[in-house]
């Protein structure tokens, strides 16, 4: 039998959304989930007044309260997530250290890290256009080189592969080729090559076999399944 947890506060009618990750959440322990599971999508933007409005609604009012008080007080990040964590009653006593210790992992990361992270989880979960911002964002900041040429290599093919999944393989092959360019690996050749074809309407080994080409658009998405471009850590 599996272990079943009881809802401590109500489930609303009105969804707190959360836009980055493209999600409705309908209970505080909904939200607490998110935030173990998700913590590198969000960041202290997401505790503001529409929250606690939110938190009201649930029937949690000292959780309101609490984070109302802390926003205005300046509290970091990091104990506003352990506070609703700790409010729903969902995690045990080693689950809230683990997320307290990951919480206290990423303080210590750099800004374009903890980015980097956060796109990473986004295009993990299919959400491709808004991971896309967040690495446009990390190439226009100013280049850390402490950081070392692969990881602006990974941002650049990460980015890659966002245009990738969304079929705009021309932007795609240009950021393949700008991530050789940082960190020369035959691999990023290949999917530079392979999105190039693709932005020719091309599908890989076309030249071997007679295609049908009366549907392009019905091979392409035929190809997106076999094939994916490989994001990298």
């Amino acid at each position: 039998m599996g272990l079943v947890t009881v809802c401590k506060y109500n489930r609303t009618k009105n969804p707190f959304f959360i836009e980055r990750a493209d999600l409705n959440l309908y209970s505080v322990e909904e939200l607490a989930y998110f935030l173990y599971h998700n913590i590198c999508v969000v960041d202290r933007q997401l505790f503001d007044e529409r929250l606690c409005r939110w938190l009201q609604e649930t029937g949690c009012q000292e959780l309101a309260g609490k984070i109302r008080d802390d926003i205005r007080s300046g509290t970091d990040f990091q104990k506003l997530v352990l506070t609703v964590a700790g409010a729903s009653g969902f995690f045990s006593p080693e689950e809230q250290n683990d997320l307290r210790e990951r919480l206290n992992g990423l303080a210590g990361l750099k800004e374009q890290e903890r980015l980097k992270m956060r796109a990473d989880e986004l295009l993990n979960n299919r959400n491709e256009w808004a991971a896309a911002e967040e690495y446009r964002h990390i190439l226009k900041m100013h280049q850390n080189s402490s950081l070392g040429m692969e990881f602006y290599s990974a941002v650049w093919n990460n980015l890659g592969v966002c245009y990738a999944r969304q079929f705009l393989f021309g932007r795609a092959a240009r950021c393949f080729e700008t991530a050789y360019e940082y960190h020369p690996d035959e691999e990023l050749l290949e999917q530079a090559e392979l999105a190039a074809q693709l932005a020719q309407g091309i599908l890989p080994g076309a030249g071997k076999k007679k295609e049908d080409v009366t549907d392009p658009q019905k091979r392409l998405l035929q190809w997106e399944r076999e094939y994916r471009m490989r994001q990298k850590p």
